[in-house]
């Protein structure tokens, strides 16, 4: 398991689209202001999952970034 910061972001549009658009589902969390993705790799997972999120979040992140 690991805990990931975020850019600052809106974590429920993040958490939204990366299940809707992608079936890509991880827990988006705010804490002491900073948002996190966390990351749990179970046996039933494999690269293609890994590989799904990484995709996912490289082109959901930039369209829910705060500037």
């Amino acid at each position: 398991m690991a805990t990931i910061p975020l850019p600052a972001c809106d974590a429920g549009e993040l958490k939204r689209r990366l299940y809707d658009e992608y079936r890509v589902g991880v827990p988006i969390i705010t804490w002491g202001g900073r948002e996190f993705v966390r990351v749990s790799v179970q046996g039933y997972n494999t690269r293609e999952d890994v590989e799904a999120l990484v995709r996912a979040l490289g082109e959901v992140l930039p369209l829910v970034t705060k500037h």
